[in-house]
């Protein structure tokens, strides 16, 4: 309901008037030409603000004076005609007066009560709760229509100041004792009137029983230890916040009196179970003098023995005390003896606890415990990787399978999951995981299988997850040991639901069958059962990994299949079908980087023989790249692709040196022909130039200075062996230079070997190395005789090289090998080296 503001206006008559008379006004005329129908329109605003405008008006006013009647000794508002005045009124009532102005300063006046009152608070909503674990303790919150404030007395107090708390706010309180208190909340708005709520809040005493943690900090638990033989107790706050204990709470004060065995006993509502593995009590201890604690249990649940545990507290204050059950425990004094002292393992359960400090003692004096508590047991956490090494790892086994821990078939001394089926169909095995399998980004999960037959069918599934179960077929190939991978990004849904899917949930329990459907007996072993990382697609390519299976494009097929030489090595093959440019394509997920290395080595296996292959590398941050090699012979052969002689391909054209990086790779065999094949690939790789060389890869190409020439050639003896060729022009100290990826080092070994061949005898060969952790080094051998020689440089005895000199056991590291073939002479001529190799 909204209600509007009380506005009384009175117009009064300062001129005495009698009852009948027509000359009877509201205003007073001082003369004719003072300002005549004085009027005026006052505006309350219905917001409890107490704002009121006021705008008057008069014929022959020019100005207007308001006293608005809520101050003594008041100073007028002045206004002209037309203009309004805002004031801002408590509550309460007022006589305004409005004097208007003439030119003359003749004046009229007009007089208004004005009533300004606020609306009371309405609807008035307490929220109170009130902890149940500390019903002490309570929150509030209050709200009510037109309310600016509340003022809460929670009643514990005898002249009581409020708290003051404004609308949606909340305020807590804790009541020091039990007992009935008188809440009240009063709702306070703009005026005087208030609406007011009130309840009774009830703190019962602590009766709840103790149980294990005992913290003394409950308000609901009865913490009354029961004494005996003259020792005392009470529940005080933590007198000496340190050591083991620094937190600022309630502790458990015994005060022995020092006298033999005195001690207390709690009765305990849960009682302390030691039916598990979990056996240790521990508590935060303090004294200032060294003193034996003895903790004992009794009142077992089902007559189970009485047992007890001493331990040594250092008298330094407080200290964590462990209690430990399993191994400590011995039997307690009873009645007849029966055993006491007698080591003893309590595996029941038992209601009352019982402390003595210094129990056969009369060590007199405060003692502390806080944090009286039972260590949980370790739970033992089933998680992959899966190694069987624990025997928590144990499967569980259904429709007649078998499963257990035992030796490897191979290595006895590395334990295996060992299955057993039985010939049922549908018989596998089943382990729940205490941490879930999250395929969300990792979804490749990798086990070892052993078997001695080939060919099993092994079914991965995971169920009892945030998703329907998933499963994956991989096929055992072989016999003995081998490694498998299960994909879940190409996984399918479980029956009886069907389909592929990407699996994105997190699953519980691990399933496995071995040749599920089908109803052979047989015994296999699993092992290192662990969720990876797929490999990432990059060169080298070995083809040992599945997600370095090609795609196809024109009709060519590929498959990563047994090489058709080791059926133990497994390479890329593919099939042409007889189509024009048919190829193979891998989106790689470290590009290649032809910034520096350029060669690109393919082993390549055909039947027939010159076949044309193309490599080209596209979707890089240059335009693409391609070298043909003609693979001559049949058989496996290396293939060199150069990319520093490269050209660009389609719809380009042109020779380039590759300097791009490029996140496909694409391969052609015979493109432009028609001819159907099968082929395999293998080894694929970028080769950078480090020792050994025997340049078989252009990336050996070495640089030249002063005059020298340097190519990779045939041998000069055998064709089929390529070789560095040098050939000096005559100059001094002209030689070859090459920068290495992996730098030599001599820290170890010293030596280096290579082949020298010339035609004429003794040509003095400088080897150098530079670009180093130490100054230049160089070694000079003579090459005496013709044809190939071995030559051997021995760098623990070689020198400085120029301007330095002088011997030196080089253990640097270097980057750069340098030679010369009769440096400072003038001699022209052509030489071969190969194989430079570092030994020890």
């Amino acid at each position: 309901m909204k209600y509007i503001k009380s506005l009384f206006v009175m117009f009064l008559s300062i001129a005495v008037f009698s009852g009948c008379e027509d000359e009877e006004v509201s205003f007073i005329l001082q003369d004719v030409s003072a300002p005549t129908n004085l009027t005026a329109v006052f505006d309350v605003t219905q917001d409890d603000t107490g704002m009121v405008s006021v705008t008057p008006s008069a014929e022959g006013a020019s100005s207007f004076e308001i006293f608005f009647g809520d101050v003594e000794n008041e100073e007028p508002t002045v206004i002209s005609p037309g203009e309004t005045a805002t004031h801002t009124y408590e509550e309460g009532n007022y006589t305004a007066r409005i004097i208007a102005r003439g030119l003359t300063g003749l004046t009229s006046e007009l007089v208004q009560s004005i009533t300004i009152s606020f609306r009371a608070p309405e609807n008035l909503m307490v929220d109170i709760t009130q902890n149940s674990q500390n019903p002490a303790e309570i929150e509030l919150m209050a709200s009510a229509d037109f309310a600016t404030v509340f003022e809460v007395f929670f009643g514990d107090v005898e002249d009581e100041e409020p708290t003051n708390v404004m609308p949606g706010e909340t305020v807590m309180h804790t009541y020091a004792e039990p007992g009935d208190y008188t809440l009240r909340v009063i709702a306070k708005g703009a005026g005087a009137a208030t609406v007011e709520f009130s309840q009774v809040i009830t703190v019962p005493d602590a009766n709840d029983p103790v149980a294990l943690p005992i913290t003394f900090d409950s308000p609901t638990v009865n913490y009354a230890l029961g004494v005996f033989n003259g020792a005392s107790f009470e529940v005080i706050a933590n007198p000496e916040l340190s050591g083991s204990n620094p937190d600022a709470s309630n502790v458990g004060a015994i005060t022995n009196s020092g006298v033999n065995f005195e001690g207390g006993a709690y009765n305990l509502g849960t009682p302390v179970d030691f039916s598990g593995t979990n056996k240790t009590i521990k508590m935060d201890f303090w004294s200032d003098v060294a003193v034996p604690i003895l903790l004992k249990f009794e009142g077992g649940v089902n007559g189970e023995r009485q047992n007890e545990v001493v331990a040594n507290h250092g008298g330094t204050g407080w200290e964590e005390i462990s209690f430990d059950f399993a191994t400590d425990a011995t039997k307690s004094f009873i009645d007849g003896n029966q055993g006491v002292g007698e080591p003893f393992v309590p595996t029941g359960q038992y209601a009352t606890l019982v402390i003595f400090v210094d129990g056969p003692g009369t060590t007199a004096g405060t003692f502390y415990i806080d944090n009286v508590e039972q260590e949980e047991a370790v739970v033992e956490m089933i998680a992959l990787p899966l190694d069987f090494s624990n025997d928590n790892q144990a499967f569980g086994t259904f429709n007649g399978a078998s499963f257990a821990i035992a030796d490897g078939p191979v290595d006895s001394n590395n334990r295996a999951g060992m299955i057993t089926n039985s010939g049922n169909q549908f018989e596998g095995i089943a382990l729940d995981l205490t941490e879930a399998v999250d395929f969300s980004v990792n979804k490749m999960i990798k086990l070892r299988f052993y078997t001695t037959t080939p060919n099993n069918a092994i079914l991965l599934k995971f169920e009892n997850g945030t998703a329907d179960p998933v499963e994956v077929v991989q096929t055992a190939t072989a016999t003995g040991w081998q490694e498998l991978t299960f994909d879940f990004s190409n996984a399918n849904l479980s029956f009886p639901l069907s389909g592929p899917i990407d699996a994105t949930g997190a699953y519980n329990t691990i399933v496995l069958f071995v040749d599920g459907p089908d109803f052979t007996p047989g015994t296999y072993f699993i092992d290192d059962v662990e969720q990876v990382l797929p490999a990432p697609v990059s060169l080298p390519l070995d083809f040992s990994n599945d997600n370095q299976t090609f795609g196809t494009f024109n009709g060519a097929n590929f498959a990563i299949a047994d090489g058709p030489v080791d059926s133990n090595n497994r390479a890329g093959m593919i099939t042409n079908t007889g189509n024009q440019f048919e190829g193979i394509a891998l989106v790689l997920d470290d590009a290649v980087d032809f910034s520096t290395d350029k060669s690109v080595r393919v082993r390549f296996y055909t039947t027939t023989p010159n076949n044309d292959v193309l490599l080209k590398f596209e979707n890089g941050t240059a335009d693409p790249v391609e070298v043909v090699q003609t693979a001559t012979a049949t058989g496996w052969q290396d293939l060199i692709f150069d990319f520093s002689d490269a050209n660009l391909s389609f719809p380009l054209s042109g020779p380039i040196n590759a300097t791009g990086a490029y996140n496909t790779i694409v391969l052609f065999v015979d493109g432009p022909t028609t001819t159907p094949g099968t082929y395999f690939i293998d080894d694929i790789e970028v080769q950078p130039a480090s020792l050994p060389l025997n340049f078989s890869n252009p990336d050996q190409t070495f640089g030249t200075f002063n005059g020298a020439s340097f190519s990779i050639a045939d041998d000069p003896v055998d064709a089929t062996n390529r070789a560095g060729m040098i050939t000096n022009s005559g100059n001094q100290f002209e030689g070859i230079a090459l920068d290495l990826v992996d730098a030599v080092d001599f820290s170890t070994d010293k030596i280096i070997r290579l082949r020298f061949y010339t035609t004429t005898p003794n040509n003095a060969v400088l080897l150098k190395f530079e670009n180093g952790t130490a100054d230049p080094v160089e070694v000079v051998q003579t090459a005496t005789a013709t044809g190939w020689q071995e030559l051997t440089f021995d760098f623990s005895n070689a020198n400085l090289s120029f301007p330095l000199s002088g011997p030196i056991n080089a253990t640097g590291a270097y980057n750069t090998i340098v030679l010369f073939v009769d440096g400072p002479d003038f001699t022209p001529g052509t030489y071969f080296i190969d194989d430079i190799v570092q030994t020890n």
